[in-house]
């Protein structure tokens, strides 16, 4: 029984003839001859396959234990630490050990101080192709922000030491560069150290031309690799025909799309999206439906990147029904839109004029419709002007949905607001609390400015008064926005009763609130007032601006005070506050009403030095100027002051 186990151990031993052989002898064994142990003699292996030395183990653990340690027994520096070790070893350590030590090192610092320290330190070590690859590997993975610049230097010295690598080290050099000519060098040190290139050196050569953007250079090495006979896999070709579509090369990547297919390689999903998008972006789109339904009955089963590019492409050609077709088609294929899809048929049929069919694309994909495909709908609608679209779409998920969107609400009220639907706007404000939607300041401030923008007072009132009583606060805004409203409509007393309470608020008045109460009031006949406010203002800490000093100087204009006018002018000069040209056409007009030419003049002439640019009521009070303010009839001449020739606006 024990001779027939050994003849089926040693059986099993000659069919496994690359592993390693073990010799032994019983030590143990039963009376009935059916078990028994064996001693077993550990092999002594001093080489690899290839005869190079087999690195040891115990060593390279030591070492890495050591430069890793962060305090050494006889000293701070590790690396003293492993010299006094390495000069026990005999033989001392081999380039293999070497390499296998940097593998493990964890900083990226540790490992090139160890790199350098080997051939300064160790008597008799000399850097070969293993460890000039181990460290140009460590760089190329690190994240040092000056690793290419190390890698630099380690071939510099390489060259100085006249050390010579192999195709792995120009391949690792390869993958680090990016530039063209940096690429350049690594080919010219392929020539230097008599290399032969390879399929793996090839295809890493050109998929660093395509990081560089040079899809020509990428097109040679194609052109190599097909004639040494070398086969690009998928991931190469797809990367290459990606780049071509992008430099708009349509032809060449027709070309290579049917090369790919006579080189028995089968393009994927990926291969026929690139040349799909690339199609329609060129404007043929019966050439991009040609090739998806060639991609269908190749069996490849769309996803939705996939779709996507084919609606774009039809959207691009503006061809609705065949848009609308192939969206069924991905619903029924069970390929989810995203909102990507959905923006690609807004699109098409918004350039189309036919967004009444957004029912019919609701419809189709209702298995998919949910609340954020509501909200985005309603938000991108809205976001391009189609308030009647986005509201009548906002009415459906009002219908179908009992939580609110709080996005889609918003955008919904500032879309009312900015078509002039206030009624709508005010009505969604009020029901926003049945879907579990919080009312905020900033809603009620957009209801506020379109009310303002529109005059509507009596609404204005009645909102903000609810809005005192059921919240939310007012903020800074809020005031401004009443002020202004208030003013614009020649309700001087309220605009002043809503500056007093934002004083008695938590809010501070700001600059904004000042120039809204000052306009309010120097436009509706209290200059002295206003006046007033501008020095309380300024008593506060508030530098006026361009538009209180603008302001200020109009209502003085208005009232012929000019001299008042064209003081607060030199004053606002002299603050450093610099006016533009609607102040200087302010203070133009107002120099041209009351006779007085010759300062209208010497105006606009600091206006030019100011390098401003007239515009067109700057030419119009000009040609007044030019003309005279009670002439009737208005001759086309040229201006003396500009040189312009101006017409006549009688």
């Amino acid at each position: 029984m024990r001779l027939l186990h050994l003849r089926r151990l040693h059986t099993s031993f000659l069919r496994r003839s690359y592993a390693t052989k073990y010799s032994g002898r019983v030590v143990v064994e039963t009376d009935n001859g059916r078990s028994f142990a064996v001693e077993v003699k550990t092999p002594i292996l001093h080489s690899d396959v290839r005869g190079y030395p087999l690195p040891r183990r115990d060593l390279i653990c030591k070492a890495t234990q050591i430069l890793q340690s962060k305090s050494s027994t006889s000293s701070v520096e590790p690396f003293l630490d492993l010299s006094e070790y390495l000069q026990t070893l005999n033989p001392t350590l081999t380039t293999s050990e070497a390499s296998e030590i940097l593998k493990s090192l964890k900083s990226t610092n540790l490992a090139l101080n160890f790199f350098q320290f080997c051939p300064s330190q160790i008597p008799n070590f000399r850097h070969d192709a293993f460890t000039y690859n181990r460290i140009l590997l460590i760089l190329f993975k690190s994240s040092l922000p000056d690793r290419i610049d190390r890698v630099k230097e380690i071939i510099n010295q390489m060259e100085k030491l006249r050390n010579r690598g192999n195709i792995s080290t120009v391949n690792i050099l390869i993958g680090t560069f990016d530039g063209v000519d940096e690429l350049e060098k690594c080919l010219e040190l392929v020539k230097k150290w008599d290399l032969k290139m390879n399929s793996y050196t090839y295809k890493c050569l050109l998929q660093a031309y395509l990081r560089a953007k040079s899809s020509s250079k990428a097109m040679n090495v194609y052109k190599e690799m097909r004639k040494r006979g070398y086969n690009l896999d998928i991931f190469a070709y797809n990367m290459l025909l990606d780049a071509l579509a992008k430099d708009e090369k349509v032809d060449q990547a027709n070309n290579m799309f049917e090369d790919m297919k006579r080189k028995h390689c089968e393009p994927d999903e990926y291969t026929y999206t690139i040349l799909i998008r690339m199609l329609g972006r060129s404007g043929k789109a019966n050439e991009a439906v040609a090739l998806f339904e060639e991609m269908l009955s190749k069996g490849c089963k769309p996803k939705q990147m996939a779709y996507n590019t084919m609606l774009e492409a039809l959207a691009k050609s503006r061809m609705v029904d065949r848009a609308l077709l192939l969206f069924s088609k991905m619903v029924e294929n069970n390929c989810r839109p995203n909102e990507f899809s959905y923006s690609l048929i807004l699109n098409v049929l918004a350039a189309e004029g036919q967004l009444g069919r957004l029912d019919e694309v609701v419809e189709i994909s209702n298995k998919y419709m949910n609340k954020s495909i509501y909200a985005y709908l309603v938000r991108t609608l809205s976001k391009f002007g189609h308030a009647s679209e986005a509201h009548r779409l906002f009415c459906n998920m009002w219908s179908f949905h009992d939580k609110g969107d709080r996005d889609a609400y918003l955008s919904m009220l500032e879309s009312l607001c900015n078509a002039g639907k206030i009624s709508e706007a005010i009505d969604l404000l009020n029901k926003m609390h049945e879907k579990e939607i919080t009312t905020d300041t900033f809603m009620y401030n957009a209801v506020f400015s379109a009310l303002g923008k529109t005059k509507q007072i009596s609404h204005l009132h009645d909102l903000y008064e609810k809005m005192k009583q059921i919240g939310p606060s007012p903020d800074i805004f809020t005031y401004n926005i009443l002020i202004s409203s208030f003013g614009r409509a020649g309700r001087v007393d309220d605009a002043v009763r809503i500056f007093e309470e934002l004083e008695t608020s938590h809010c501070t008045p700001d600059i904004v609130s000042y120039n809204s109460l000052i306009n309010c009031l120097g436009k509706n006949g209290d200059l002295d007032e206003a006046h007033v406010k501008f020095k309380e203002m300024q008593e506060r800490g508030l530098n006026p601006d361009v538009v209180t000093y603008s302001t200020l100087i109009e209502c003085f204009g208005k009232t012929e005070k000019v001299e008042m006018a064209y003081r607060l002018f030199d004053e606002m000069l002299a603050e450093g506050c610099s006016p533009n040209i609607v102040t200087y056409n302010i203070l133009l007009d107002c120099l041209e009403k009351s006779g007085r030419t010759a300062e209208a003049v010497d105006l606009y002439t600091k206006l030019k030095q100011q390098g401003l640019t007239p515009d067109s009521i700057t030419y119009a009070i000009l040609e007044r100027l030019q003309s005279g303010s009670h002439q009737k009839v208005r001759i086309r001449r040229q201006h003396p002051i500009t040189g312009w020739v101006v017409s006549p606006l009688g």
